[in-house]
């Protein structure tokens, strides 16, 4: 299926009636479905707080959703997550969920948000975009809010595509959140597509900047770049250095996880290819420069990592296996169909037609007593 044809399939316009039907075990599902019905209702400063209690509505049982963050952040702080880091990762995620969510239901609204960023950052992205010969990409990993990231550059003039994962049979969630990223008004490139490679030069060729999550590489089929980073293998793609052997600047980029207030965002300077190396080493050091960024904002800021999902040669799990089985000991078997249910109940409540407030908040409840030591083993 081409890019054309995906979108398509996922044509935002489209009517896509909720509440989303659910697979069995399917957790992700169930909280876009109560994202859907909160965002309307809950003030963009709060949602940050409602994420919270809905993360901790997630951590409260095992699943796998709960699992991999565990395993991701401890990795990723180098030690052993404790059930408060697993909600804060799981919180970041829901929060991009809003993010999503305001962006389709109220651009504007979604948008309001202060966002920071130095003014350096954007004339250095600028000046990359004078001097480069097709383009620029902007290496993010899956910290903070990146489709707000996107938005605002395009916003703020520039040619923005992104290049993201969906299903070739896109379910109806996928489609929300295909229409929540479509909502940024950057142009969105469906990964591992037959002319994928096609639609990112497009944007390049016009001058554009794409932003392209390196972090892990979302492919069974293909090796990648191997990388150091969290002190073990990972790999990484091998887009931008493919690209910027051709001559394609390649910059970092970060974006911060959003508070009440609003959120902040960096572009750092243009990592240099160097062509007179052998194409495999260089695409090596260049990857393995971007790695180094990455791992050193994924120390700055941990809580800010949201990425929960289930990866290809999933590199934390290998990790786990080969240096850190006491993570996979500490984790309880799954039961993601438990902990679906579990959300639709609190949607029930938060919901209730006799509430005041439309979100009756309390403090977030705290995981089970047998959490510790089943699920999640604290430092």
């Amino acid at each position: 299926m081409t890019f054309r044809e995906t979108a398509a399939v996922t044509d935002p316009r489209e009517a896509n009636p909720r509440p989303f039907p659910r697979e069995h075990g399917d957790i992700q599902t169930a909280v876009v479905n109560l994202v859907d019905g909160l965002a309307p209702i809950v003030p963009v400063a709060r949602q940050v707080d409602v994420a919270r209690e809905i993360a901790s509505v997630i951590a409260q049982l095992p699943s796998t959703m709960r699992n991999n963050m565990f395993l991701r952040q401890s990795i990723i702080r180098r030690g052993t997550a404790t059930p408060d880091h697993v909600i804060d990762g799981l919180a970041a995620w829901v929060t991009v969920l809003f993010d999503l969510a305001n962006l389709q239901q109220d651009r504007d609204r979604a948008m309001s948000l202060e966002a920071k960023i130095p003014k350096a950052a954007l004339g250095r992205l600028a000046r990359a975009l004078s001097k480069s010969r097709n383009g620029c990409i902007i290496a993010v990993p899956h910290i903070g809010s990146l489709e707000l990231f996107a938005a605002h550059l395009r916003d703020r003039g520039f040619n923005v595509g992104f290049v993201y994962s969906i299903g070739r049979q896109p379910t109806p969630t996928e489609r929300w959140i295909y229409a929540g990223r479509s909502a940024t008004a950057a142009t969105p490139i469906a990964f591992a597509r037959r002319n994928t490679g096609a639609e990112i030069s497009r944007v390049l060729q016009n001058n554009g900047v794409v932003f392209m999550v390196v972090d892990v590489y979302p492919s069974a089929k293909y090796a990648g770049i191997t990388v150091k980073t969290h002190d073990s293998d990972f790999r990484y793609p091998p887009g931008p250095a493919r690209y910027a052997r051709t001559g394609t600047l390649v910059l970092p980029g970060f974006a911060s996880r959003r508070d009440a207030a609003g959120f902040s965002m960096n572009i750092l300077a243009p990592i240099e290819y160097r062509t007179w190396m052998p194409a495999e080493t260089a695409a090596s050091e260049f990857t393995q420069e971007i790695a180094a960024h990455v791992d050193g904002f994924t120390v700055e800021q941990p809580a800010a990592y949201w990425l929960w999902h289930p990866i290809p040669n999933d590199p934390y799990l290998a990790i786990a296996q080969r240096q850190r089985p006491d993570l996979l000991t500490a984790m309880a078997p799954a039961d993601d169909e438990a902990v679906a249910r579990t959300v639709e109940a609190a949607h029930a409540k938060w919901a209730a037609p006799d509430l005041i407030d439309p979100i009756h908040r309390t403090e977030a409840p705290p995981l089970a007593p047998s959490a510790l030591a089943e699920g999640v083993s604290a430092d």
